[in-house]
């Protein structure tokens, strides 16, 4: 599947599931999709529940529904 063009939002909090982020973010990007991670503000890096850090390129109040297409 081609995503070029298309932009997708993936969520991180602390404590995320791996699989749950790692996996999609970058079979999204594999993809050709502009993928940024979407943090709620509390941190700029969250740790997942085996301690794997994910840095937030962006606090959820600063995007919009209408910036992303997923």
């Amino acid at each position: 599947m081609e995503l070029s063009g298309k932009r997708v939002a993936v969520l991180a909090e602390n404590m995320y599931q791996e699989l749950e982020l790692w996996y999609p973010l970058l079979r999204l990007r594999e993809a050709g999709a502009e993928t940024f991670v979407v943090g709620s503000g509390s941190a700029d890096t969250y740790t997942s529940k085996a301690g794997y850090p994910v840095s937030v390129d962006v606090v959820a109040d600063q995007v919009k529904a209408e910036d992303v297409d997923a």
